[in-house]
């Protein structure tokens, strides 16, 4: 076996176009600087990569988001980016946030989905996707059917409430339908996720020394009530606490907050991934490889992690012995190097990766005449604790 790996790297940028990304010259209460990140206008393809650059320096720089919100203004656009960019905000742990007469519509709603808190004073509307992209009408049934499997999942990862997969598939694309504000109550745009909920309860009650109900009253009395005219056993609240406030993450009213997240230097999770092979020069994704001399397959994974760079290991294991060695160079692995260790059995070798922290990454290795068929195993690993598994078959 082969060893092809690579990492793409992002070189970050400070002043975007449609997602604007801004240093505002304070710090919070742990010495962090504090950088503002916008998504404004239409959302076109090349918003993702602009937003993951400035993710990646907002990581490696350990910097705080203001409001621990991305903040969105949009009428939408393209889709296929917005859940691109969805699915980062997910990964990294950040927030959503539309403020009061600024709105979010089509693609925008999807993003704002993905914050593992949302705070949607603003408006919120949906709509069925369109496309001035021309293509044959035969075509058009895959498309839409590939449309639909992917916004379905894209809805479902998010937990995004059964009305909205509704309204996203019979609202017209040349209408909108505008949440009213019990709707955007209803649907879980006034909360953080139950999941990031306990994760950031978990980590505040530890932290602070406190009960996590003396932490949820707390929350509780965040909420300014005022006796609905229709029922006077009921009531609706005039404030929701903002998602600093529900994440545990302010200390004074300013919204400058504290660390209620794990040290940096623990960071590695790896939440998105993608396996296949090389078919002539393209990416195929599979998990299976065919059984030929010098084919190429591959793994790749979106990860949230601090700092300048991070470390983790590789270890890739085969059913049974073979000869390990450099793609590039022929050279065969022979254990003097302490980054590469190949085990007594021969049947896998563990590399220590050590990169920069771009948020992503991706290794390659290519089957020789040497190599069993079966199963080929590939482990990543942070810390000594596997955190993601790629699992091939060659055959």
């Amino acid at each position: 076996m082969k060893s092809l790996f690579f990492l793409l790297l992002i070189i970050p940028q400070l002043a975007l176009a449609d997602v604007i990304f801004e240093k505002l010259n304070v710090t919070d209460s742990q010495g962090r600087e504090i950088v503002s990140l916008r998504i404004e206008g239409d959302i076109e393809e090349s918003d993702y990569m602009d937003f993951s650059e400035a993710i990646s320096e907002i990581n490696q720089n350990n910097y705080r988001v203001q409001f621990d919100s991305v903040v969105l203004n949009s009428r939408g656009g393209a889709i296929y980016s917005a859940i691109r960019i969805g699915t980062m905000i997910r990964g990294n742990h950040l927030s959503t946030l539309i403020q009061p007469n600024d709105n979010c519509i089509s693609a925008c709603a999807l993003i704002l989905q993905a914050g593992v808190c949302k705070i949607a004073e603003g408006d919120v509307g949906l709509h069925r996707s369109a496309t001035d992209v021309e293509f044959e009408l035969d075509q058009l049934p895959a498309i839409k059917q590939r449309e639909r499997k992917n916004l379905n999942q894209y809805l479902t990862a998010m937990g995004a409430h059964p009305q909205i997969f509704w309204y996203v598939k019979n609202t017209p694309h040349w209408s909108v339908k505008f949440l009213s504000e019990i709707e955007k109550q209803d649907f879980g745009y006034y909360n953080a996720t139950p999941e990031e909920m306990d994760y950031r309860l978990e980590i505040a009650s530890q932290k602070l020394g406190q009960f996590k109900q003396d932490l949820l009253d707390t929350l509780t009395e965040k909420l300014v009530y005022g006796n609905s005219t229709e029922n006077e056993n009921q009531y609706h609240p005039i404030r929701f606490p903002s998602c600093t406030e529900q994440l545990f993450l302010e200390d004074s009213v300013e919204h400058i907050g504290i660390n209620i997240e794990p040290k940096a230097e623990d960071i590695f999770e790896i939440y998105e991934s993608d396996q296949g092979i090389e078919v002539d020069g393209h990416f195929k994704s599979t998990t299976v490889i065919p059984y030929k001399d010098e084919q190429p397959y591959y793994f790749s994974f979106s990860y949230f992690a601090k700092g300048k760079e991070v470390e983790y290991k590789e270890r890739v294991t085969v059913s049974g012995p073979t000869v390990w060695g450099d793609a590039k160079t022929g050279e065969e692995f022979n254990n003097k190097n302490p980054d590469i260790q190949v085990s007594a059995d021969k049947r896998s070798v563990t590399m220590t990766r050590r990169v920069a922290n771009t948020g992503y990454g991706f290794g390659s290795w290519v089957l020789t005449k040497e190599d069993p068929q079966g199963l080929i195993h590939i482990d990543i690993i942070f810390k000594d604790k596997i955190v993601k598994t790629f699992d091939f078959i060659t055959q």
